[in-house]
């Protein structure tokens, strides 16, 4: 991306060298002064000093600049390097919005790209985890800078940084990598240094080549709904490359996504589905379906009248209408309240379920009705039905029971509507 002289940006600022050095070269090279932004976390002794001196640093060079107060109590058990992540890239980028910012710039360098490389690479990543620090949204500057080009930069202007303690501790992997990999790589192989940035380069225009070529597949194959995203069937199915292509699409969406499971869903039966962290892929007739992961609502609501609906997990209206006004067709589900009184008991169906659907003669299985709609697995077994005396007289947005239908000597009807 081609960087605007005088542009208005943000830079996420810790106070170390490497964030001191990319707000001069910003300003010197760009003419931009960006927006300073430091997160205190709230982890260390010296987080209160270190934000003092932050400040400090942005009155001294006429920075502005913005800090967060993170509550680490809040992290509930999640890996703290990953939690403080999130949460500054989070807030980098609200703040970035709420500022009118055209750039994030984060200080990472050719240094931490290597520790990331290495560091994923004996995780067993593929190339997006060895390549690393991807974020379409954020700018690093320096990542083709060294460590020691940058203290040579600081040193140069004569600009003063705040150290990290816990950048020695050896209590964090990343420190490990840095501390006690690169002697005993000296002794492997004294040139590891270009070798490695060499390869991570390389990586870096293969994972371009993928990206490019997953933007070319999804705008021939992939059509998006209102929260499910359909992958269509074609002769792409049927190349050797097919399973890791649907792995690489999915990973787009949800990062939980096994190689192995998308295999099993590429080559099962339709409804063979497999869940990510968030998503979950279902094979349908025509098309993969990358959904929202849903669990089973286990409740049983009950209603007394058409007011009263407010505990629904979902939107639903019950609009008395006059008979005379009923008109029958396709977009209205009316129902008749002398046939259905109140109260109304409305749940997930369950195995066994039956009824006695309008325009079908005799009882079916809700499990087979529903088979007959062709609908995806994953939707079906969310459907909602409704009973009055433990009787099932209503497949909520599908069908009612014949028993409930609006007839001629009705007086009113309950127009239905449904919002999942």
């Amino acid at each position: 991306m081609t960087i605007i002289p005088g542009s208005k940006a943000i830079l996420g600022f810790s106070g170390g060298v490497d964030s001191v050095v990319l707000s001069h070269w910003l300003l010197q090279r760009y003419n931009i002064r960006p927006y300073l932004l430091h997160v205190n976390y709230g982890l260390r002794e010296e987080a209160d000093e270190d934000e003092r001196w932050c400040r400090w640093f942005a009155q001294e060079h006429r920075f502005e600049i913005e800090v967060l107060h993170a509550d680490p109590t809040r992290r509930k058990g999640e890996n703290i390097q990953n939690w403080a992540r999130k949460l500054r890239y989070h807030w980098f980028k609200e703040r970035a919005q709420a500022l009118g910012a055209e750039y994030i710039f984060t200080a990472h360098h050719l240094d931490d790209r290597k520790e990331t490389f290495l560091m994923n690479a004996l995780r067993g990543a593929g190339l997006t985890g060895l390549t690393g620090m991807s974020h379409p949204h954020i700018l690093r500057p320096l990542a083709q800078m060294s460590k020691a080009d940058i203290l040579a930069f600081a040193q140069e202007h004569e600009l003063t940084w705040r150290e990290d303690a816990s950048n020695q501790t050896l209590k964090y992997t990343r420190n490990k990598v840095r501390n006690l990999l690169p002697e005993v790589l000296d002794e492997v192989e004294p040139r590891w240094h270009g070798g490695l940035a060499k390869t991570i380069d390389n990586l870096v225009r293969d994972r371009e080549l993928l990206e490019g070529m997953l933007d070319e597949f999804e705008q021939h194959h992939v059509r998006e709904f209102e929260d499910e995203v359909h992958i269509d069937f074609g002769t792409w199915i049927e190349q050797p490359y097919a399973q890791t292509l649907l792995y690489r699409y999915c990973l787009r969406w949800d990062l939980g996504f096994s190689y192995e499971e998308c295999g099993h869903v590429l080559k099962g039966d339709s409804g063979q589905l497999t869940p990510g962290r968030q998503k979950i892929l279902v094979k349908d007739r025509t098309a993969f379906i990358l959904a929202p992961k849903k669990e089973l609502d286990p409740n049983t609501y009950t209603i007394h009248g058409p007011e009263d609906l407010s505990n629904l997990p979902f939107t639903l209206t019950l609009e008395p209408t006059p008979r005379a006004q009923v008109v029958f067709d396709d977009d209205h589900e009316w129902i008749s309240p002398s046939a259905a009184p109140f109260p109304w008991t409305i749940r997930v169906w369950k195995p066994g379920d039956s009824f006695l659907p309008l325009g079908m003669k005799g009882s079916k299985k809700v499990a087979d009705f529903l088979n007959d709609l062709r609908l995806p697995r994953h939707r079906k077994k969310h459907i909602y039905v409704a009973l009055h005396n433990d009787e099932i007289f209503w497949v909520l947005g599908h069908r009612i029971a014949a028993h409930v239908k609006v007839v001629e000597g009705d007086d009113m009807a309950y127009l239905a509507s449904l919002k999942l």
